[in-house]
Order: structure tokens, then C-alpha cells, then sequence
């Protein structure tokens, strides 16, 4: 059996190395900073904005890699040096405008980590509950959102994501809906933040998790074997694109059918007892 130095893990965070409180335990830590020493390099792609995912990757002692909102940003870190992106076109603004007039709430748009994360949203068209839960999430940016009573000239020409809020029927419906609009990719997720919610994700076509991975393999000439790890929907790309791929206890069917392993829940640390069996496994890749 060879030995394995400067090998690939990708992961994804919320639910996957976190626990409920959105927080990276101190001995996954203490795991993933091991294995960075022994030569392996770590990649993490998530769905949050920088600011959210920095209150917990500030914990790792050692340099990664990080694509944010689905991989509409990639970032080397902790430089934040920003090495490639994928955003979205004004004009899709108006096009979803129209989509969503039946809508019971609105969607909010993501301003990018070089202006702290603040989301426009348009108060009016919400209701009192996730105008609440609104304000909960702006705690976690590094910038007070922008209130507007119209998304007319609201002053970027691109931008890394939009987010629909709302049910997991409403969602998964709409989502529908949204296959009429060109050049987006969009998927729809447990809210991490929300015990209730579902999101809808939009990004610009090119930004995916898999596709992130892919570009930073490319990027740094990182080395395979890539194990890649996840727990939800928007993981899908991730896990396909990786030769051992886990799925955390309680994922999606779908998301458990492409993986190799199935770890334990993220609440009891799980990952390290994923990555410990894809670890063995990527060394009969590597023979």
C-alpha cells in the first residue's frame, strides 16, 4: 500500500463538519489540521457568505482553499485573495421580478464578501415572521442590508446569488418555474439557519460545488485521489466529482445513493469517522 502526501478533500460545511449550532468541533479541528500536516490539502465549498462561513473556518490553523455561495466566489485562504468568480447578470433581476409575483414572500440578493455580504431585500413584500427571520441572518453579515423599495438601479451590475425563502413545497415548485430562466443554476436546501425554512439557491450556471472543485484542482494542480463529502442537495456536484464520496447520516436519498460511505450524523462528529474509511479506500485508488 502507498503512501498518500498531497491528496485532495473537499467538503462541504454546514451539517457535514458542523454541529447544530454552526460551529466546527474542537476535535474536527484538531482531525483536519492532522491531516493537513501528513500533506493532504483541503478544499471547502458552501453555501454561505464569506462572513457566516468565517465564524467557524476561523478555527483552522492552516491554509485552504474556499468557494463560497455554491462556488460563485473562489477564495485562497486565509489571504481572501480571490482567484476566480462566477456571478450573476443584473438582468435577471427583472426576468425573476416577473416570475414572482404570485410569490408569498420575496427573494433578497447577495452583494458579495468585498462589500461585507449585506443582502438587498425589499421589506414591503415580506411578512412580519420572516421580516424576523430576516433580521436573524443579517446578524451573520459583516455590513448592514440594504432596505429598497424597488430593485431598480439598486447599484451593482452583478452579484454572486439570489436567495427565495420559503416552504419545501412552495420551493420545490417554484424551482419549477425557474427552469424557463437561462444561464442560472438553481437548487433548493434545508435553510441552516431556520428550523422550518427551505431556500432556493440561484447562482450563475457556472457556479456549482462540483465545479468549484474542479477549478481549484485545475487552478493548483491539486492531486487525486479527491474524496468529497456532503449532506444536502446542492452537494450533488460535489460528490460527483470526487473518486470517494461521503454522504452524512440522514442526507437526501439521492445524495446517499452516490456515495461511497455513510458517516455518522455531523452532531457526533461524523466526518472524521467518513474520512478515516475514505482515506483507506483512497489508497486502493492510489496502488
Amino acid at each position: 500500500m502507498s503512501i498518500l502526501f498531497g491528496m485532495t478533500i473537499a467538503l462541504d460545511i454546514d451539517g457535514t463538519i458542523t454541529t447544530p449550532d454552526h460551529m466546527i468541533p474542537d476535535g474536527v479541528a484538531t482531525y483536519f489540521k492532522n491531516l493537513h500536516d501528513e500533506g493532504w490539502q483541503f478544499i471547502f465549498v458552501t453555501g454561505r457568505p464569506l462572513s457566516f462561513a468565517l465564524m467557524s473556518l476561523n478555527k483552522f490553523e492552516f491554509p485552504f482553499l474556499l468557494g463560497l455561495q455554491n462556488g460563485a466566489d473562489l477564495l485562497e485562504m486565509p489571504s481572501k485573495k480571490r482567484v476566480h468568480h462566477a456571478y450573476l447578470k443584473i438582468d435577471v433581476v427583472s426576468a425573476l421580478d416577473e416570475l414572482y409575483t404570485e410569490q408569498e414572500n420575496d427573494f433578497v440578493i447577495y452583494a458579495g464578501y468585498e462589500k461585507g455580504d449585506l443582502c438587498y431585500f425589499r421589506p414591503s413584500r415580506f411578512s412580519p415572521e420572516m421580516l424576523q427571520y430576516l433580521r436573524q441572518v443579517e446578524k451573520l453579515s459583516a455590513e448592514p442590508w440594504k432596505e429598497l423599495e424597488s430593485f431598480d438601479h439598486f447599484g451593482q451590475s452583478t452579484f454572486p446569488l439570489i436567495k427565495c425563502l420559503g416552504s419545501k413545497e412552495m420551493l420545490t415548485n417554484f424551482e419549477k418555474t425557474l427552469q424557463t430562466l437561462k444561464g442560472i443554476k438553481t437548487t433548493t436546501i434545508h435553510d441552516p439557519i431556520s428550523q422550518t425554512l427551505y431556500v432556493t439557491l440561484i447562482t450563475h450556471e457556472d457556479a456549482d460545488k462540483g465545479k468549484a472543485v474542479n477549478k481549484f484542482m485545475d487552478l493548483y494542480s491539486l492531486k487525486r485521489p479527491l474524496i468529497t463529502g456532503g449532506d444536502d442537495l446542492n452537494d450533488i456536484p460535489l460528490l460527483k466529482v470526487g473518486d470517494v464520496r461521503i454522504a452524512m447520516d440522514g442526507a437526501p436519498d439521492v445524495l446517499q445513493d452516490l456515495a461511497h460511505i455513510i458517516a455518522p450524523p455531523a452532531a457526533k462528529q461524523g466526518i472524521i469517522e467518513g474520512l478515516q474509511q475514505a482515506i483507506m479506500r483512497a489508497y486502493d485508488h492510489s496502488d
